[in-house]
């Protein structure tokens, strides 16, 4: 009969390979898993386009937009390299 697993140890879906792909991969996980929307949007595809061509409007718009998936992908970069590196036993 099989033995159930009763171990505490934490399990992860992340891989804890401690190189750049490894990294790379987890980083392409998170991204898929924690989305960033835009924070400015009219929620329809035509009236995003329609503000964008104001010119002021627009660059505001991409300049807001940017900013927050620039700062989001530097979130994930970091939470990747600790899912990867930051599990491993240290000797």
């Amino acid at each position: 009969m099989p033995r159930k697993n009763t171990s505490t140890k934490r399990t992860s879906r992340y891989n804890n390979e401690c190189s750049s792909k490894g990294i790379a991969k987890n980083f392409l996980k998170i991204r898929k898993d924690a989305e960033v929307k835009k924070i400015i949007s009219t929620g329809s595809v035509m009236g995003d386009l329609i503000l964008t061509k104001i010119p002021v409007i627009g660059k505001g718009m991409r300049y807001i937009n940017t900013g927050s998936a620039a700062g989001a992908n530097i979130a994930h970069g970091i939470n990747a390299y600790k899912e990867s590196c930051g599990n491993r036993k240290k000797k």
